[in-house]
C-alpha cells in the first residue's frame, strides 16, 4: 500500500482495524489485510471497515484503505466500491489521497488494482467470482485515462484478461490515439499500454503484434520500448 494521509494519523477506529494485528499489536495494514485471510479476521473485522467506507464524513484516505480491504478480501462491498470509482474516477473523493512513493504521483487506482488482483484467492469461498472479474473490467477500461502505472499487471491474470478481451482492445486504441496526437500526458501511459499489448498476445498476437508497432510509433517512453523489448526477446523496439 501505498503513502496515504491516515497512514500518519489513523484514527482510533483505523488504527483497531488495520494497524493492529490479531495478538494486539502494531502492524502495518498491508500486513493485517493479509493476516486476515489466514484466520478469518477479514469476517471479523469487515464490518468495521464497512461503517468507515460508508461513512461520507471519514477521512477520505481513511475509506480509501477500506476499501482496499474489503475488495482484498473479496467482499461484495469492496468490489461495488470500485465499480462506482470507475464509474466517475474524476469524482472519486479519495483520488489524490494514495501518492506512488517513487514518483509522487497519485496511485489510487493503482492501489484498486492491486486489491482486486489480490481477491483471487478468496472469491471462490465468497462467492464473488464474477464481481472480481466485472470489477476488474471496469479498471481495465480506464487503463488510457488513470494512472496506473505497473500496478495494471495485477489485473492481467488469464481468467480476467480472458473476460475482458474488448476492454483491453479499446482502452488500447484510444491510448495509441492519445499518444499519437502528441497530447501531453503527465503519466507513464506507454508503459501502461505496453503492458497490455503484452497481455493481448495471449488471445490475438496478429492484432498485438500491430499494435505493439503502432505503440512504438507514438512516442510511449523509454520504460514502455523495454517492456516490449522484453516482451518479444528483441532489442530493436530500443533502436
Amino acid at each position: 500500500m501505498a503513502d496515504t494521509k491516515d497512514r500518519r494519523q489513523p484514527s482510533p477506529e483505523l488504527r483497531a482495524l488495520l494497524y493492529t494485528d490479531f495478538d494486539g499489536n502494531p502492524a502495518d495494514p498491508d500486513d493485517v489485510i493479509a493476516d486476515a485471510l489466514d484466520d478469518d479476521g477479514c469476517l471479523e473485522r469487515a464490518p468495521g471497515l464497512t461503517a468507515i467506507l460508508q461513512d461520507r464524513a471519514a477521512d477520505p484516505a481513511a475509506r480509501l484503505l477500506a476499501c482496499c480491504a474489503l475488495t482484498s478480501w473479496a467482499d461484495p462491498l469492496g468490489y461495488e466500491t470500485v465499480l462506482q470509482a470507475a464509474a466517475a474516477p474524476d469524482d472519486v473523493v479519495w483520488r489524490g489521497q494514495s501518492a506512488d512513493r517513487f514518483f509522487s504521483q497519485d496511485d489510487t487506482f493503482g492501489q484498486l488494482a492491486d486489491a482486486v488482483g489480490a481477491s483471487r484467492d478468496m472469491v471462490d469461498e465468497r462467492g464473488t467470482a464474477e464481481l472480481r472479474i466485472v470489477a476488474a473490467r471496469a479498471l481495465l477500461s480506464l487503463a488510457d485515462r488513470v494512472r496506473f502505472d505497473r500496478h495494471i499487471s495485477s489485473l492481467l491474470f488469464h481468467e480476467i484478461v480472458e473476460a475482458a478481451r474488448d476492454e483491453i482492445d479499446a482502452t488500447v486504441e484510444r491510448g495509441i490515439d492519445r499518444l499519437a496526437s502528441g497530447e501531453h500526458v503527465p503519466y507513464d501511459l506507454g508503459l501502461q499500454l505496453a503492458l497490455l499489448t503484452v497481455a493481448m498476445k495471449t488471445y490475438d498476437a496478429p492484432r498485438a503484434n500491430d499494435a505493439m508497432i503502432r505503440l512504438a510509433t507514438a512516442r510511449p517512453g523509454e520504460r514502455a520500448l523495454r517492456e516490449l523489448a522484453d516482451a518479444t526477446g528483441s532489442s530493436l523496439w530500443l533502436m
